[in-house]
């Protein structure tokens, strides 16, 4: 039975829904995996939509359609420019490695941002390799570069600490794959149940928990700001809630 989609905005222009996990943002070649496009169409058969971003597969949150062809340009070199806001919460575990009280990056430079709150900057390119030794699937994995990637930053700060992993807030500046996943191994630390990048397997985590939580930028059509957020999905809940410690 397909997922039924929470819509979390809608106009003549623009919709969004809550993308649930294990749903896939674009067609794969197995037509049993179903993209959030096709839980939205099953829903409303009469839209007609079209996509402009991406979302891993086990990621959940805010997940942008436009409406109309009218504005498809416009919204297109809005994602390629980074004209949003994105806001994304995660589970992670507790960071490996101070020096100095200052997190470290070894291909980002020094920064100057303590436990709490710090900033990766990287040249980001797919590795050659295989994704990690413990990957069930050939998943391109994203490393670290000196030259010959695309340019990427992140902003994190801690939110909350609980005893075995750190609700993590995510301000990704740039829109690379799998950004938030390699910034965070960058930053000596991992999504919890992140297996390709380093995370290791856990019994209360049956995925990793990333969460789009907030999109905000300025409706391409009425010029406007707009604010979309998307509540958490109930095991993300669970594990931040006062029983999940």
């Amino acid at each position: 039975m397909l997922k039924k989609l929470d819509i979390l905005f809608e106009d003549d222009f623009l919709l969004a829904v809550n993308k649930p996990a294990g749903t896939l943002s674009q067609k794969s070649l197995d037509p049993k995996r179903h993209t959030v496009e096709d839980l939205l169409l099953k829903q409303r058969p009469e839209l007609k939509v079209f996509l402009h971003h991406r979302l891993d597969k086990e990621t959940t949150g805010v997940f942008l359609f436009s409406k109309s062809k009218d504005i498809n340009s416009n919204l297109t070199n809005m994602f390629r420019n980074h004209h949003f806001t994105k806001i994304y919460w995660c589970l992670s575990s507790p960071h490996k490695l101070m020096i100095n009280n200052k997190v470290k990056s070894i291909k980002a430079g020094p920064l100057v941002h303590n436990e709490d709150h710090w900033i990766i900057r990287n040249y980001m390119a797919p590795s050659k390799g295989l994704s990690n030794s413990n990957s069930k699937s050939k998943i391109t994995r994203m490393i670290s570069v000196n030259s010959g990637g695309l340019p990427a930053e992140t902003e994190f700060r801690t939110l909350k600490k609980f005893s075995s992993y750190y609700l993590i807030e995510a301000k990704p500046k740039t829109g690379r794959t799998h950004q938030i996943r390699q910034h965070l191994q960058e930053s000596d630390r991992s999504l919890i149940g992140d297996e390709l990048y380093g995370g290791l397997p856990d019994s209360l985590f049956p995925r990793f928990m990333l969460h789009a939580y907030e999109l905000e930028f300025e409706h391409p059509k009425k010029k406007e700001p707009l604010i979309i957020r998307a509540p958490l999905p109930e095991d993300f809940k669970k594990l931040i809630s006062p029983q999940g410690d």
